[in-house]
């Protein structure tokens, strides 16, 4: 398990709490509580290699809101990369995350820079091939405190 902080200028702080450092199983801020349960053993997805395909089902739970039916991920890894953060150089793998909900429809697309040796997605890009496209990277990793 990996904790990520985020930071939004229009939000409260957020803490991810993800698998393997890619996939998301709780989420925490001042504006609410989700739980993502899977229905898959997600420890059989990794480790990744290029072309692999994976579909995961899951249910959201949200103490505000009960859920309504199962959603999907599917994981598409497209290809390696290298990806600069700050002065230190990764090889990534290129995973597309596309969420859907119990009728199909897509919530979200995004592509992970996903580092194996680091277990942890260091950027997402969104909008990929569009005049639109943007790079959301970490800013800084470190180390849990122990």
């Amino acid at each position: 398990m990996m904790a990520v902080a985020n930071t939004y200028e229009s939000q409260s702080p957020q803490t991810q709490f993800l698998f393997a450092g890619l996939i998301e199983v709780f989420r925490d801020s001042d504006t609410g509580r989700l739980a993502m349960i899977p229905f898959t053993d997600l420890r059989k997805l990794f480790p990744l290699k290029t072309g692999a395909k994976s579909t995961i089902e899951f249910v959201e739970l949200s103490p505000k809101k009960q859920p309504k039916s199962t959603k999907t991920l599917t994981l598409v890894v497209k290809g390696k990369e290298t990806f600069s953060l700050g002065s230190c150089k990764y090889n990534v793998l290129a995973v597309n995350e596309t969420f859907k909900n119990g009728a199909g429809e897509t919530l979200d697309s995004f592509t992970a820079l996903y580092a194996p040796d680091l277990q942890a997605a260091l950027a997402r890009r969104y909008d990929e091939g569009t005049s639109a496209q943007s790079v959301n990277g970490y800013e800084t990793i470190k180390p849990l405190a122990e």
